[in-house]
């Protein structure tokens, strides 16, 4: 199966707290040319270490990690992204556009 691409495999949702407010965050997964995860759209240092986090969880789920640059991009840019919480949305996207989970169902 050919990954390499650069078009959004996978699209998942989650919010971040602008004050009282709960703001839409909307991750797309994509797959590149190279090795291991890059994300951006402000995300705080508890985000990008997330990307180490979700090898380790699927590794013990005994699924192995695409071996291609997995780029998550998180809109809106100008929102802050902080804390632990855009893990599972994160894991979620890189096993849909991987086809380990049914991409269809993030739908629902």
């Amino acid at each position: 199966m050919e990954l390499i691409t650069h078009t959004t495999l996978s699209k998942t949702f989650s919010a971040a707290l602008v004050g009282v407010d709960a703001i839409q965050v909307t991750i797309e997964t994509t797959f590149t040319q190279g090795i291991g995860i890059c994300i951006v759209g402000l995300p705080d240092t508890a985000v990008k270490e997330s990307s180490e986090r979700v090898k380790s969880a699927t590794s013990c789920c005994g699924i192995e990690f695409p071996n291609v640059e997995v780029v998550i991009n998180m809109s809106p840019a100008d929102v802050k992204k902080e804390g632990s919480a855009y893990g599972l949305p994160i894991a979620i996207g890189i096993l849909a556009a991987y086809e380990k989970i049914p991409p269809e169902q993030l739908n629902n």
